[in-house]
């Protein structure tokens, strides 16, 4: 059977015990995982010791499917600043049944000349026989989830919150839509800050007062690739046909058809969350995604809305 190893990082403003003790809590789970989310009715159960060697988290529910964790070995720190790491059992029942292990490696460093931490989330498994060919595409995606869930759980050790919720709206049929900005690409680790510079390129010639002038947007192009990790868009606003387009800005249209609407409340940062989510959806529904990505449209205005209440609207392309 064909094995795989899936390893993602990320770095955080708290020292070894205090990530240590959060990660091994099954009971903070649910706050941070990047695959409930989009499920927020399936079933979780945390045993009662859930912090200790042997506790469990169970989770079943329609479109993240079934499966168990069991904590294996607790490495736990010497002091506020050592090694540590946590090993699990992963079970899949659901949609398939597979087993693989897990390790969270943390270790202290300095994070903007203060002492931090590292987290290391491990996963070590084989897949089935039939699903060999999987393998490639399910380190990109599972990858991705690693990366979306250590964003949140970075936000929850930091400041006990985590600022991401989402909706579901359905599917919805849009008219041909114009987007009036910047082309842009860059990687995947740097869309937040250069879609920023972008967006603030493109503000100045932005009226609010121009009836014609609608929401800030992003159109993101089919030359886009999640393998290499490469983003292509055009961040703007979105405009009615013949809005003047001005010097320095082009004009992109969003083509008319079915989209998947999936609503994000929060921080921008997590934002991947809605088209994880939207995507898990997808393929559970039986949808078929469309070649065309889709948008994001953000419904508020990030200078006087607080983090926790900002509104973006996702649309996926479908079929």
């Amino acid at each position: 059977m064909p094995a795989f190893h899936i390893q993602r990082s990320q770095t955080i403003d708290a020292d070894t015990r205090d990530v240590y003790d959060a990660v091994r809590d099954y009971s903070t789970w649910t706050r941070w995982s990047p695959w409930l989310q989009v499920d927020p009715d399936a079933e979780v159960t945390v045993s009662d010791s859930s912090n200790e060697l042997g506790a469990t988290y169970h989770w079943k529910g329609e479109l993240v499917g079934e499966g168990s964790m069991t904590h294996r070995e607790l490495q736990a720190p010497q002091s506020r600043s050592a090694n540590s790491s946590v090993q699990a059992d992963l079970a899949f029942i659901k949609p398939f049944k597979s087993q693989s292990k897990v390790e969270f490696e943390i270790h202290p460093v300095m994070t903007d000349g203060r002492p931090g931490s590292k987290i290391t989330w491990h996963m070590r498994g084989k897949l089935p026989w039939f699903l060999f060919w999987m393998r490639s595409m399910m380190e990109t995606f599972v990858g991705m989830d690693y990366e979306r869930g250590l964003l949140m759980f970075k936000q929850f050790v930091e400041t006990g919150e985590v600022l991401s919720k989402l909706e579901v709206k359905g599917v919805v049929n849009e008219p041909d839509r114009m987007i009036i900005g910047q082309r842009g690409g860059c990687t995947m680790d740097d869309i937040g800050c250069h879609m920023t510079e972008t967006l603030e390129r493109v503000k100045p010639h932005y009226n609010a007062d121009d009836e014609r002038v609608h929401e800030w947007a992003s159109l993101y192009h089919t030359t886009s690739d999640l393998r290499k990790r490469w983003f292509d868009y055009t961040a703007g606003y979105l405009a009615d046909a013949g809005t003047p387009v001005p010097e320095g800005c082009v004009a992109d249209t969003v083509p008319a058809g079915k989209f998947l609407l999936v609503r994000h409340v929060g921080d921008y940062a997590h934002l991947g969350n809605a088209w994880s989510g939207g995507i898990q959806y997808i393929r559970y529904k039986k949808l078929k995604m469309a070649k065309a990505i889709g948008c994001e449209v953000y419904r508020n205005d990030p200078e006087t809305t607080e983090t926790k209440d900002l509104i973006t609207d996702v649309y996926i392309a479908l079929k």
